[in-house]
């Protein structure tokens, strides 16, 4: 791919000169030092793709077609949900393809990407939530991975992400998306407020929970969880509720049936009420977005902000720290598990898509192919906090220590939200359901209700 990007740089700025001949592949073994291997193959996928043509006896030239498109068109057009991500794609993009980035904020973005698509008016490459990919591969308007380099996801994406983000992001067995970063559903959690209420580690069961947030209800006189159960919260409700019922070994939909009634989601949502009957969840969080409960935690008024490891540079900006001072003050754990068969530990992220709509979308993909090195993914890692979707790349963070360490060792059995084009309705009833359970209501009833609810949104048969 370097090599590749090398030439092709090397053929836009003129450098074979007026004929356009390339140099030989054994010239280029000698000229750069490397084996034949890679220059073969950098040839044969520059020759694939139109850049070169090959004149028998003559030699390998710059393909005339291929160049006069490149030169009066190298521009991308990116929707990103963040000024960081556009800094990223920026400083990764190779330097002949000019970029047009467009920053739309998250709460945005999805409403953002669904009108653009219907006006004919989408992005080559976007950065968005992976959830939404079933709904924008149901109208066709995601462009297959697999038609734009096949060999790549054989060879890389399917060979070296979690099989639960592969499913996440294909579509009728198809590649249609990109797994950019993983993260976990999880609480955090003040450090020196939980060490004083007698625990020197993250609680990792219910009871621990339970203990901790009574030792700080008795050290400080109020409820010491924050849960982001409003309706800012969006998909951030959704995500600690899903979380939630996964920790349980609890879902909401598998084979196609709504599971949501069954016995195990039932006895994970009492367990949550159970928290809030205690008096150990602050029962403002029924109208908290998922910056308030953040927010409650890093004033300090709560000790607990249930949320996802994705929250990390949300609470240093506001606390005014950066991330790596935030990890010293708090701490992240995933959500307390219960003892129950199939409990797992939710992760979910963001994805690249190149749309149908796009004018280059093989521009695109050599954009995304250099997102998804693993070097690549390691430096986002480090200055984010947000882990690499690669197994390579999280596997050398699990065999670590800190943060990342204590994600990533959860991932590989890690499961993920329901990948269907009804996602969004289905999110809505599961936040109903997290208000709801947060105000106290009846449990029993309030789980049927949410799994009709899904079954009448989706279609699917109630179990």
């Amino acid at each position: 791919m370097q090599l590749k990007d090398s030439l092709v740089k090397a053929i836009l700025e003129g450098r074979f000169g007026t004929d356009g001949q390339l140099p030989t592949e054994h010239e280029l073994c000698g000229q750069l030092g490397i084996s034949r291997n890679p220059v073969h193959r950098a040839m044969a996928e520059l020759f694939d793709e139109g850049v070169i043509i090959r004149q028998r006896r003559k030699g390998t030239f710059v393909n005339p077609a291929w160049i006069t498109r490149q030169l009066s068109d190298t521009r991308v057009r990116l929707i990103v949900p963040t000024e960081d991500w556009a800094g990223l794609v920026r400083s990764v993009s190779p330097a002949e393809i000019i970029l047009d980035v467009e920053v739309v904020p998250f709460p945005d973005l999805h409403r953002y990407l669904l009108a653009a698509v219907a006006g004919g008016d989408a992005p080559d490459l976007a950065v968005l939530d992976s959830v939404w990919v079933p709904q924008l591969a149901a109208v066709d308007a995601l462009c297959p991975i697999d038609d734009l380099d096949a060999q790549w996801v054989e060879q890389t994406y399917r060979a070296d992400v979690g099989r639960a983000f592969i499913e996440a992001t294909s579509y009728h067995g198809r590649v249609v998306a990109v797994q950019a970063e993983v993260d976990v559903a999880g609480l955090w959690f003040d450090r020196e407020s939980v060490a004083r209420a007698g625990f020197v580690h993250a609680p990792t069961t219910v009871r621990e929970l339970r203990q901790v947030a009574r030792g700080c209800r008795e050290l400080y006189g109020r409820p010491p969880i924050a849960v982001p159960a409003g309706p800012d919260a969006a998909e951030t409700a959704t995500y600690v509720l899903h979380g939630w019922l996964s920790a349980h070994g609890a879902s909401v939909i598998a084979e196609e049936t709504v599971v949501l009634a069954e016995p195990a989601a039932i006895r994970a949502a009492r367990a949550f009420s159970t928290l809030v009957k205690d008096g150990l969840v602050d029962e403002r969080s029924a109208g908290w977005g998922r910056k308030s409960a953040l927010q409650s935690l890093a004033s300090g008024y709560s000790q607990i902000a249930l949320g996802g490891s994705y929250d990390l540079a949300d609470l240093a900006a506001l606390t005014g720290l950066s991330p790596i001072q935030s990890l010293d003050r708090f701490g992240f754990a995933p959500l307390p598990a219960a003892p129950e068969p199939g409990a797992k530990v939710l992760a979910g992220g963001l994805a690249y898509a190149v749309f149908r709509q796009s004018r280059q979308p093989h521009l695109a993909m050599r954009i995304i192919r250099r997102l998804m090195e693993a070097t690549v993914q390691m430096t986002v890692a480090d200055t984010t906090g947000q882990l690499p979707s690669r197994v390579s790349a999280a596997s050398v963070l699990a065999r670590g220590t800190g943060f990342l360490h204590d994600v990533a060792r959860v991932l590989p059995e890690a499961t993920t939200r329901p990948a269907i084009p009804e996602y969004e309705r289905v999110s809505a009833q599961l936040r109903h359901l997290l208000a709801a359970i947060v105000s106290g209501a009846s449990i029993p009833r309030e789980v049927r209700l949410a799994a009709q609810g899904i079954s009448a949104v989706t279609g699917l048969p109630l179990a």
